[in-house]
């Protein structure tokens, strides 16, 4: 055992890993009795605060998340040295042997009945599995999923919507514009920071929720809000270099007179003299005809320099898809398709129940149109097959 905890204090690479794995280590030498204990109740809560039910997945999750000179190495798709290969192998190997460290060891007679009972094995990975996780992945806190928010300056990871680009119905030309761009982008093709625009409800932002979920296996998606926008910067260089793919998004743009927020997205969309973050690109969406608010109610113009701004913001985005609410035909054309896909007759008095309806909400949208799909299926619905 004494050879183990020494190999664990070797740890060089992996050395955030081996901080969080301290209450195993230390039990491997430790001799107090309730000290034992309360070890072991350590490695238990940790293991089972990450969904996992023996240390070898525990070890594993941490080491996927781990943000070290060899994953970011990994992540960058640079050349690891026959050194720090040697180095991550050997502490791949102490892992495994501490994922092996059974809590039969540690019991006595007198800590038998409230010893916890920690599962142990099932550490399974080596050095070029590990390699290729990180190389598609990435490392650190963005090897956690593929869709994030940014907050308070940290990635957190997120639950995206669980929407499809086929549950936005009608929009085919918008849709099939920013899937073009978006797979150019995958593919290292010149791709255009996009402005989704348009009426609200027209599906912009479950647009590109669904993007995220369609490329999954190939893009990352980060939120920000506009409290965020000055962090643009900082985070593109952390991400500049990366293998992986990233799509920065902001919903609802709209900015006041003179928010400085407006200069640092104007940065961001063009560059600047360092070298370029080719690897992320940004989607926006705007309800607003104006990206600035107006703030003087006296005028109906708008005074010229405002308008040079907003030209000079808009002529950023090398792409402008814009969404339209659809007309009474192509609203209840939506609602069919909705309840089409839910298993729902159509009946021709749900026409007028939709105009109504839409009437009540100030409008046809698509975001109307599921509404009252959803009012239909509970209220009048007749389901295909009853």
């Amino acid at each position: 055992m004494n050879s183990l905890y020494l190999r664990y204090k070797s740890i060089a690479v992996f050395h955030k890993t081996a901080a969080e794995l301290a209450p195993l280590a230390e039990l491997i030498v430790c001799t107090d009795v309730a000290r034992r204990v309360e070890l072991a109740a350590c490695v238990f809560r940790a293991a089972a605060e990450r969904g996992c039910d023996c240390t070898g997945e525990w070890i594993k999750s941490i080491v996927m998340s781990d943000d070290n000179v060899f994953s970011r190495a990994a992540a960058r798709g640079e050349r690891v040295s026959d050194r720090l290969k040697a180095q991550v192998k050997s502490e791949l190997l102490t892992f495994k042997q501490m994922s092996l460290i059974k809590p039969d060891d540690f019991i006595t007679d007198e800590s038998r009945d409230c010893f916890p009972k920690f599962g142990f094995g099932g550490f399974s990975v080596g050095y070029e599995k590990l390699l290729s996780f990180y190389a598609v992945n990435g490392c650190g806190r963005i090897a956690a999923g593929n869709a994030f928010v940014l907050r308070d300056g940290a990635l957190v990871a997120a639950e995206c919507e669980n929407v499809r680009l086929s549950d936005v119905k009608d929009y085919a030309e918008e849709k099939a514009e920013i899937v073009k761009n978006t797979e150019n982008f995958i593919a290292g093709l010149p791709a255009f920071h996009t402005l989704l625009y348009g009426d609200r409800g027209t599906g912009k932002s479950t647009t590109v929720r669904a993007i995220a979920n369609e490329y999954r296996d190939r893009l990352k998606v980060i939120e920000l809000g506009h409290g965020d926008i000055d962090k643009l910067p900082a985070l593109r260089a952390e991400l500049n270099g990366l293998k992986q793919k990233f799509i920065l998004f902001i919903d609802d743009l709209a900015f006041d007179e003179n928010d400085g927020a407006a200069d640092e997205l104007k940065t961001a969309l063009e560059g600047s003299l360092d070298a370029p973050a080719v690897n992320t690109l940004l989607y926006c969406t705007s309800n607003r005809r104006h990206l600035f608010k107006e703030t003087d109610k006296t005028e109906y113009r708008r005074r010229g320099d405002e308008v040079q701004a907003e030209l000079a913001l808009f002529d950023r985005f090398g792409l402008v898809v814009t969404f339209v609410n659809p007309d009474r035909e192509g609203f209840v054309n939506i609602l069919k398709q909705i309840l089409r896909a839910r298993g729902i007759k159509w009946r021709d008095e749900y026409a007028a129940i939709a105009e109504l309806s839409a009437i009540k909400k100030g409008g046809r949208t698509p975001r109307a149109a599921k509404q009252i799909a959803d009012l239909i299926e509970s209220t009048y619905a007749e389901k295909r097959g009853e």
